[in-house]
């Protein structure tokens, strides 16, 4: 007959059991990650993407688990294969049977057992913490923490949440003016026909060059925009995706590029469910001249860099190149009209203009 754990009494008992048989030393904070071992750029051994992390009082899950891996310890972590994921998730699955309380992680595990797993190196990451106060050398139990003390978990579906930055205020007190609870990623930000415009970069919509000449055609709309924008004192953003509230090392490309990037803000990343993810917005200040930006540009428009918005200090426009054109927001409508006017063939055939 299958189990079912209709009650919380019943929950109850089979965390005693599980418990029980662990000899362990109950965990205050419990989660499960991917390690960031599939970027294509070098990361530290703290880079993990938490997709779940849980407080005290969801300690059957972590028996589960512990007993799946044979985790008897306090404090560390262990890796977690997809095959022990589904046998937790069986064991698990009985508690479904009580209504009274919700089961995230099951739901959690499900969706993450469903996913594409590498053969190498991509195994989940099981992260036990018996005691916060505790000093760890484990660098995914310092990464748990740092995500559980910021409420990342309890932000919900569709919100932004910001963590201020101690550097950036006023460039954050700009943004938050202009562009209240948006966070500085160029699809995220509102799509007003009023005041947007999107050139594409190349004739015929065409999305990638192929060439020298159609390198140079990319470059040259860019900078065309940006002088007719009134560039001089520009401010460059661009964003990191790490699974930490604590700013790390950037892309090599961003770093060589932009050296002197100042992260100014930490916001909950809202592309991904269920991973936990930030975002690190950084800013650069750029004494602008056709041709200054060309290097950054051209990586976008191979698709090697992504998430970049080109701006004034106060904000009163944005430029966001993508790898095919650029989106731009303009204070008012006569000047997005003025722009468009002026370059009706890098306009898309689209009724949407998309």
């Amino acid at each position: 007959m299958t189990q079912r754990w209709a009650t919380l009494a019943e929950i109850g008992a089979a965390r005693d059991r599980f418990e029980g048989e662990l000899r362990w030393r109950r965990p205050v904070l419990h989660g499960i990650g991917f390690p960031s071992v599939d970027l294509a750029y070098p990361r530290s051994p703290e880079d993990i993407c938490f997709l779940r992390v849980n407080g005290a009082g969801n300690v059957l899950p972590a028996a589960v688990l512990a007993t799946v891996v044979g985790w008897h310890g306090g404090t560390g972590s262990v890796r977690v294969t997809q095959e022990q994921l589904g046998t937790a998730i069986a064991l698990l699955a009985p508690a479904e049977a009580c209504t009274d309380v919700p089961h995230p992680n099951l739901a959690v595990w499900r969706e993450v057992y469903g996913w594409s797993w590498g053969d190498d190196g991509e195994d989940l990451v099981a992260v036990f913490d018996a005691d916060p106060d505790e000093p760890t050398d484990d660098p995914y139990v310092r990464t748990l923490r740092e995500v559980a003390a910021s409420g990342r978990q309890d932000v919900p579906k569709g919100e932004v949440r910001c963590w201020p930055q101690d550097g950036g205020g006023e460039l954050r007190a700009a943004w938050e003016a202009r562009w209240p609870q948006l966070p500085p990623i160029f699809r995220s930000l509102p799509v007003e026909p009023e005041r947007w415009v999107r050139f594409h970069s190349l004739p015929g919509s065409k999305r990638y060059a192929d060439t020298a000449e159609e390198y140079a055609t990319i470059l040259h709309r860019h900078d065309t925009v940006l002088a007719e924008l009134g560039a001089t004192d520009l401010v460059v953003i661009t964003v990191e995706v790490l699974g930490t509230p604590t700013p790390g090392r950037r892309q090599p490309v961003l770093a060589e590029l932009l050296p002197e990037a100042e992260c100014w803000s930490v916001f909950s990343w809202p592309d991904l469910e269920p991973e936990l993810c930030f975002g690190h917005a950084y800013a650069s200040r750029v004494d602008w001249r056709p041709g200054r930006l060309d290097d950054l540009l051209r990586r976008v428009a191979d698709d090697e860099v992504d998430h970049v918005i080109i701006a004034p200090p106060d904000l009163s426009w944005l430029y966001a190149p993508y790898d095919g054109g650029a989106d731009v927001l303009l204070p008012t409508r006569e000047g997005r009209d003025e722009l468009r006017e002026r370059h009706p063939d890098w306009l898309s055939v689209h009724p949407s203009g998309r």
